[in-house]
């Protein structure tokens, strides 16, 4: 992984050894749709919404689609 910033690299330092679904970043560092699951199911539970909105479904979508491109992306460099 390629730290580009010092405030990210300051926060896995701060962050090192912390389980991944207790980190404030869970489940953005995730590639795996059942973390994503898991976590969107926490804050709704936690949440006064009656409805799921389109906006706040595509929020999370655009996360973990985006994730997956990151990851795809990282894998081909790593290859190179």
């Amino acid at each position: 992984m390629q730290i580009i910033n010092g405030d990210h690299a300051q926060y896995e330092i701060d962050n090192a050894g912390t389980p991944p679904k207790e980190r404030s970043d869970w489940p953005l560092p995730s590639f795996d749709a059942r973390d994503w699951a898991e976590a969107f199911c926490k804050i709704y539970e936690a949440s006064d919404y009656k409805t799921i909105s389109v906006d706040w479904m595509t929020t999370w979508f655009a996360n973990a689609l985006m994730r997956g491109y990151d990851q795809g992306c990282a894998e081909m460099q790593k290859d190179r």
